[in-house]
């Protein structure tokens, strides 16, 4: 096990483009329907509820339809690079629920897909300082050489000459990981103490490929 060192920088990201897309989630009754969707980078989700009171907010913040409100009511929600850059989460996966219904479990969650870029991915979702901590990346070239870069400052975006970076300079670059032939690697590190209360922005880059990940944010309790 590895412990989480401050080294030096520098760790570049850059975006991808997608075809767009445009998804519904009906908002009925006490439900979201479908209560989990798989989006590609891009597209859009409508959430539309034509009687009864609602909103839509994402636990993470990164978006919110505002105060419950009666329909016809319509809330889009784009997933676009930019999007995703303002909102790093783990595996690009947001949890939502209506305020006024959460009690009967009135919840949902997307997941926002990258095809072609690795996959950061955090466990836990809401690390502890002082305990272990896992990165995990999939999708990245059979074999290839990893690497694993974070800033303490932010998450972009940073225009560079390599693309825009999901992370704030100045950036780090925590280690380098060896993936194996499916394409996974894997870090396990325990969280310094004084990390305890701050923000730490993630990403990950295929050396092999040149590819880079989806950023994460990670608020340590």
């Amino acid at each position: 096990m590895k412990t989480l060192t401050f080294l030096l920088p520098l760790f570049l990201v850059c975006t991808a483009v997608q075809a767009q897309s445009t998804h519904t989630v009906d908002v009925t009754g006490i439900a979201f329907s479908p209560a989990h969707l798989d989006v590609t980078v891009g597209d859009t989700v409508d959430f539309v509820w034509g009687s009864g009171v609602h909103n839509v907010r994402a636990l993470s913040g990164a978006f919110n339809s505002g105060s419950p409100v009666s329909g016809p009511f319509t809330f889009s929600v784009t997933f676009d690079q930019q999007f995703l850059n303002a909102n790093p989460f783990s595996n690009n996966f947001y949890k939502y629920q209506c305020d006024l219904h959460i009690a009967v479990g009135m919840a949902g969650s997307i997941r926002v897909l990258t095809p072609g870029v690795p996959v950061l991915d955090l466990a836990p979702d809401l690390p502890a300082a002082g305990s272990p901590l896992t990165f995990h990346v999939w999708d990245a070239s059979p074999n290839s050489t990893v690497m694993l870069g974070y800033s303490m400052t932010g998450g972009g975006p940073y225009n560079t000459v390599f693309g825009v970076a999901s992370l704030t300079p100045p950036v780090a670059i925590l280690t380098s990981m060896s993936a194996d032939s499916t394409g996974h690697a894997s870090l396990l590190v325990t969280a310094p103490a004084s990390l305890q209360g701050r923000s730490v922005w993630f990403q990950a880059l295929d050396r092999t490929a040149t590819v880079f990940s989806n950023g994460v944010l990670s608020v340590f309790n």
